[in-house]
C-alpha cells in the first residue's frame, strides 16, 4: 500500500517535468522572426475642386457636341509658344466620370516641329515607356521636346503599321500601293505635316511619296476623314490616344483619354470621341493606340542646370504607362 502511494508520486513529478520540458521547447526563438501589422490602405477620395469658369477650348466642345453632359474642371498651361495643354473633366451622357488632355499645337509658328520617335533612339524594334522614349530622342531631336503621346499599337515589340523615323523607312507594309487604309501622321521633310492614306477603298486618296518623309507614325482606327466622321460599330469604352489636323494643317490636336476607372475616368468610345475630335476644329483625325498604353509626358526642368525630365501627366492604369514602339514628340526649336 505504502510502495503504491511512492509509485503515483513518481508519477505525478515524471509529468509536471514533462510539461515543464514542453513549455521551454515550445518557448519562441530569439531569432524568430517579428511581422510589421500592416496598415489597412487607405484610398483617397478623389475631390474634384469648383471649377465655375469654362475656358474657350472646353466651350467648342460642349457648343458642338453632346460629349460633356457636365462640366467639372478644366486647366490651361502653355508648354512654349504655340504649344497649349489642357485637362479637362466632366460627366458623360452616361453620367460617367471622364478626364482627358489635350494638346493644341500651332504648326504655323516657325519654331514648332512634329517628329517620330523610337524607343531608345534606335533603329531596332522594341518598347520603352513615354518617359525614357522622350528622354533618349532629344539628344538628337534638332530642339527641345516639350511634349509626347504614344504612337502606333504595339505588334510583337514593333509597331503595327509603317513606321519612318529620321528618314529611315523602318516598315513600309501599309503604305503600299494595295494597302493604304491605315491612317497615319506623316511629317514631310520641309516640316510640312499631314495625316495620310485612307479610311475605305473608295475614298479619295492623295498620293505620297515615302521618300518626302522624314517621319511617319501609323495609327488604328479611323475616326475623321476630310471633314467627315467615320462611324465605328464599337462600342468599347476605354483610354484612348487621338491625333488630329485642321482642314488647314496648321492646327495639330493631340488627345488623350483616360479610360478604366469608374470614380476617376471611365474613357471614350470611338464615336464620341470622333464627335470631340471635329468639336475641336479637326478636319481628319485617327486613334493612335489606346488602354495602357495611353499616355502623353510633358518636359519638366526645374533649372537650366538639372537635367529635364518628361512627366506623365494623365493618369494610366499603370504610374507610367505601357510601354510604346514608337511615339510622335512636340518640339521647340
Amino acid at each position: 500500500m505504502k510502495s503504491y502511494k511512492i509509485s503515483d508520486n513518481i508519477i505525478c513529478v515524471g509529468v509536471l517535468i514533462s510539461t515543464i520540458l514542453l513549455f521551454i521547447g515550445c518557448k519562441q526563438r530569439d531569432d524568430y522572426p517579428t511581422f510589421e501589422k500592416k496598415e489597412p490602405m487607405v484610398i483617397e477620395p478623389d475631390i474634384i475642386p469648383p471649377d465655375n469658369e469654362i475656358g474657350p477650348l472646353v466651350k467648342k466642345i460642349m457648343d458642338n457636341s453632346d460629349v460633356i453632359s457636365t462640366f467639372k474642371l478644366d486647366s490651361t498651361v502653355s508648354l512654349a509658344e504655340g504649344i497649349k495643354r489642357t485637362h479637362v473633366r466632366y460627366v458623360n451622357k452616361l453620367d460617367q466620370y471622364v478626364s482627358m488632355q489635350i494638346l493644341e499645337v500651332d504648326l504655323s509658328a516657325s519654331n514648332i516641329a512634329v517628329a517620330a520617335l523610337s524607343p531608345f533612339d534606335d533603329y531596332l524594334f522594341t518598347v520603352q515607356s513615354m518617359s525614357d522614349m522622350a528622354k533618349y530622342n532629344e539628344g538628337r531631336s534638332g530642339g527641345r521636346i516639350v511634349a509626347a503621346v504614344n504612337g502606333d499599337v504595339v505588334a510583337s515589340s514593333a509597331p503595327a503599321g509603317s513606321f519612318i523615323f529620321k528618314g529611315r523607312q523602318l516598315k513600309t507594309s501599309t503604305t503600299t500601293a494595295t494597302s493604304n487604309l491605315r491612317a497615319f501622321l506623316g511629317v514631310k521633310k520641309n516640316g510640312s505635316v499631314f495625316i495620310g492614306n485612307r479610311p475605305t477603298s473608295s475614298s479619295e486618296f492623295e498620293p505620297y511619296d515615302l521618300n518626302e518623309l522624314t517621319s511617319l507614325v501609323s495609327g488604328g482606327t479611323w475616326l475623321l476623314y476630310r471633314g467627315s466622321r467615320v462611324l465605328s460599330e464599337s462600342t468599347v469604352v476605354q483610354a484612348n490616344t487621338a491625333i488630329g489636323l485642321n482642314a488647314q494643317k496648321s492646327r495639330l490636336y493631340a488627345v488623350v483619354v483616360d479610360g478604366g476607372t469608374n470614380a476617376f475616368s471611365i474613357g471614350i468610345t470611338y464615336n464620341d470621341l470622333s464627335d470631340l475630335m471635329v468639336a475641336i476644329g479637326s478636319s481628319d483625325a485617327f486613334v493612335t493606340n489606346g488602354g495602357t498604353s495611353s499616355v502623353m509626358v510633358q518636359r519638366v526642368q526645374n533649372s537650366l542646370s538639372d537635367p529635364p525630365s518628361w512627366m506623365v501627366v494623365n493618369k494610366p492604369s499603370t504610374p507610367i504607362g505601357g510601354p510604346s514602339a514608337n511615339g510622335i514628340g512636340f518640339l521647340v526649336k
